[in-house]
């Protein structure tokens, strides 16, 4: 793999906030080719913008699509496919084999790293940002789903599988938040072969998931292992807020480490020391709790306004 392409891949993994504080708006490839590769590299789908010649396109339909490519939301999907320009004229036997019109325009193909076509949308529906953005959320849900059942989930469910073979599974699960993987990754602590560096990959993997399963089980991890503990800190505003009850329990060890996490979290300002739940008023510890629940309810909500529906 070329220079430019290994640092194009690296780029295209951080994590979408991370890609949509950096442009407000995609960065297209005119190089098919490359960009192939570079999916085949980074594992994810391809998203083609479909142009004929200038002459051929309805103007005012770029013009809304160019500007639904500019919707922050859009822009931060995007980070989640490999986005690409592909010319009719040059492409045409690639229309044919996803059996789309030689007339194509203007519309978005979505492809699988070999090849295979996952689906499309028509120019009306490319111009408008909210139904791109459910359109790409829609096709990344169904690529990383079959990806899980077809490849990832076999080896999970695989006794004789290598600690070589099952963390990159796992990291592969964390990256495209396959959050139907849960339970499976939570099975693997029931084999009594479990290593130590698999248990906090899989820690790891489970905080990233941030789903309700995951966020339980690693409480019930938390008090026993630290590196439950230090997963927890790592979920999402989501996550955090289905912690919060664990500030009111009666285990002072779970209480502080939920409180490390969740105040981690949301980014809270003025967190109290270790020392302060050592001391003796409860009053203001309460008071404490209650203002910590309080922003972290906030932040959850607003989060789930932002990403819940996309992820």
């Amino acid at each position: 793999m070329t220079r430019s392409l290994a640092m194009l891949a690296t780029a295209l993994l951080l994590i979408p906030q991370v890609a949509a504080q950096q442009k407000s708006a995609i960065t297209w490839s005119n190089n098919i080719e490359q960009s192939v590769a570079l999916a085949k590299q980074t594992r994810r789908p391809l998203m083609f913008w479909v142009l004929g010649r200038s002459d051929s396109r309805d103007h005012r339909v770029e013009r809304d699509q160019k500007q639904a490519f500019r919707d922050p939301l859009v822009v931060e999907m995007s980070s989640r496919f490999i986005m690409a320009k592909l010319s009719r004229s040059r492409y045409r036997d690639q229309l044919v084999k996803w059996n789309l019109s030689p007339k194509t325009n203007l519309e978005i193909v979505f492809v699988t790293p070999h090849g295979e076509r996952i689906d499309t949308l028509a120019p009306q529906g490319v111009r408008k940002a909210d139904v791109l953005a459910r359109k790409m959320a829609l096709v990344y849900w169904h690529y990383r789903q079959v990806m899980f059942e077809r490849e990832l989930k076999p080896k999970l469910e695989d006794e004789s599988a290598s600690d070589e073979e099952l963390k990159p599974v796992l990291r592969l699960i964390a990256e495209f938040l396959i959050l139907s993987a849960d339970q499976s990754v939570i099975n693997l602590f029931e084999r009594e072969s479990l290593s130590v560096g698999l248990g906090g990959e899989a820690y790891e993997t489970l905080a990233a998931l941030s789903t309700p399963v995951s966020v339980k089980f690693l409480l019930e991890q938390a008090v026993e292992d630290d590196r439950a503990a230090a997963a927890l800190s790592r979920g999402t505003p989501d996550a955090a807020e289905q912690m919060l009850p664990a500030l009111d329990g009666k285990d002072p060890a779970l209480r502080l480490a939920v409180y490390r996490a969740v105040t981690r979290i949301c980014k809270l300002r003025e967190v109290k020391t270790d020392r302060f739940w050592e001391g003796r008023y409860q009053t203001v510890k309460q008071k404490e709790i209650d203002r910590v629940r309080r922003l972290v309810t906030a932040a959850a909500q607003r989060w789930r306004e932002r990403y819940a529906e996309y992820r």
